[in-house]
């Protein structure tokens, strides 16, 4: 929702200024999906803003839930045809999270990524970006999803596309998120992922300093990431090294390692050195965390490691004090996993 918006058509119909922080209640703390349910405004600004300024930026195409429950994919359609995906997800019995797009499509080309094989064709608004958001908290509360009163506990932006790529929108959207008269999330229940566009990981830190910082690592090598992340090419480990080390002393938060085993190619003993090593050059060890994430299935040549493989490279990494997590996978089934979206029917 476009809350400056909204604010203009409130003050061309002279209504009073308490008339928006009714509005900011019940569209973001209440999650209402439609202006009839806002019995608190009287009937002409309801339909005044009906007519001008649309609760959500995008509409749902397809929602898919996985068989376990734990995990549900949203394919949004925006308001000039293009679709984007977006993910419910249920990491634990009493935490959910959001996962969001920032861009429709992706120009970074992962080799393992399904999104990065469809390329770029937009980057997305503010609105569009924190509005998945927003459409997820109507669902829980539709759903009755925990209760149907809070919406989800974090949000990560993991989905399709660079946040980077799209700084100013990723940045707006944030402050939105954070916003206290709107959606009103902590900046610790935030995390931002970046394939490695070393500038902005050092303006991020200024800018948002309490915002969790993830870096879609998956090898380190030069040659190998470069293969891998053709970002490399422009950022490679020796200049990303040192955007990371400037993050680290501008802020006190850990930086979050995102690394997908890919079976013979990246998952080897000295690829687990090589990780280690690149690591002891951006810090201290305590201030990093890797997240190894088995290979999820996509029209891709990769395969993924079996569970004792996966595990036997964890523990090499803590082997030698890395702090490592092996992730679980929610929403294969439904393709709505890691590196899985695809913004298809």
């Amino acid at each position: 929702m476009d809350v400056s918006k909204a604010a203009a058509v409130l003050k061309n119909l002279k209504a009073p200024p308490f008339r928006l922080g009714q509005l900011r209640q019940a569209v973001f703390r209440e999650a209402r999906d439609s202006y009839e349910e806002m019995s608190v405004l009287p009937d002409e600004l309801r339909r005044a803003l009906a007519a001008e300024v649309p609760l959500l930026s995008l509409s749902p195409a397809v929602i898919k839930a996985s068989a376990d429950g734990l995990c549900r994919k949203a394919l949004l359609k925006l308001q000039d045809g293009l679709k984007i995906e977006s993910v419910l997800l249920r990491p634990s019995p009493r935490r959910w999270t959001v996962c969001i797009s920032s861009q429709a499509g992706c120009a970074v080309a992962c080799t393992f990524c399904a999104t990065g094989l469809l390329g770029l064709s937009r980057n997305l608004s503010a609105e569009e970006i924190s509005d998945q958001v927003l459409f997820w908290k109507q669902h829980m509360r539709r759903e009755k999803i925990a209760g149907g009163q809070a919406g989800p506990d974090n949000v990560v932006y993991m989905g399709m596309g660079e946040p980077f790529a799209n700084y100013e929108a990723t940045a707006k959207s944030l402050q939105t998120l954070m916003d206290q008269t709107q959606f009103g999330m902590g900046a610790r229940h935030i995390s931002v992922s970046t394939s490695g566009i070393a500038p902005k990981i050092e303006r991020f830190a200024g800018d948002f300093p309490q915002v969790n910082l993830a870096l879609s690592l998956h090898a380190a090598q030069d040659a190998l990431r470069t293969r891998l992340v053709p970002m490399n090419k422009a950022y490679p480990l020796k200049s990303l090294a040192a955007s990371l080390r400037i993050y680290l002393a501008r802020t006190s938060r850990k930086i979050f390692v995102e690394y997908v085993l890919l079976r013979g190619e990246n998952d080897r003993a000295q690829d687990a050195r090589d990780l280690v090593a690149f690591l002891e050059s951006v810090g201290p060890l305590e201030r990093l965390h890797v997240n190894l994430i088995a290979f999820n299935q996509t029209d891709t040549p990769h395969q993924a490691p079996t569970e004792t493989e996966a595990r036997r490279f964890q523990a090499l990494l803590r082997r030698d004090k890395v702090p490592a997590t092996l992730r679980q996978n929610l929403g294969q089934d439904i393709d709505g996993a890691c590196g899985q979206l695809l913004a298809k029917n």
